[in-house]
């Protein structure tokens, strides 16, 4: 019988080269927070990471970005180790931190952005699409990513003006672009038009 465990990284930090390693090796660079920055929000608390181990061997992770003054939560990031997917080990761990967020976090808001193929599993999982065009500034480059935006909420709707100053945050402090920055700009247009 095999040993599995989901375990809060910022009380087994032993293991967090394990899992920046599975990080690395699941997200292009352009995907990638800063290494640094991801250890310090984890030990401040800002993000909550988990990782799922068997047999004494990091198989997956999930992080959550928690920003308790706007009330929201940032599904950040979701991996599995290429060897045990197709197994629903992703499926699994993403139902863990929509757990998580219900059952441990006070925000009303989980988001995730989602690339195309990925919509389709989280739709599956509860989430909704918002209807607006959403495109994230790439780490380490002028460039943007077209994602789909997705929202679980508990009982108060996202209106649109508590939504850009979300997107906002979410650009200035996790993707590290200026207020001025055309992305922001741009992306912030698409929500009022819509």
């Amino acid at each position: 019988m095999s040993q599995t465990q989901l375990l809060d990284l910022s009380l087994n930090l032993h293991l967090y080269e394990e899992a920046m390693q599975l990080y690395r090796d699941s997200f292009d660079e352009e995907e990638r927070e800063d290494e640094n920055t991801l250890l310090k929000n984890i030990k401040t608390q800002t993000y909550k990471m988990f990782v799922y181990v068997e047999e004494k061997e990091v198989l997956g992770l999930w992080i959550l970005d928690i920003n308790a003054e706007l009330e929201y939560v940032l599904f950040l990031f979701l991996c599995t180790k290429e060897s045990v997917r197709g197994r629903g080990l992703g499926t699994q761990l993403c139902l863990d931190a929509i757990r998580y967020f219900n059952e441990s976090c006070k925000e009303k808001w989980l988001l995730i952005e989602a690339k195309r193929r990925q919509e389709k599993l989280y739709k599956k999982l509860g989430f909704k699409t918002l209807e607006i065009e959403y495109n994230v500034p790439a780490f380490n480059s002028s460039l943007s990513i077209k994602m789909a935006l997705m929202l679980i909420q508990k009982e108060q709707d996202l209106d649109k003006e508590t939504l850009r100053k979300i997107i906002t945050d979410n650009f200035v402090r996790g993707y590290g672009v200026e207020e001025d920055d055309p992305r922001l700009l741009t992306q912030l247009l698409n929500i009022k038009l819509n």
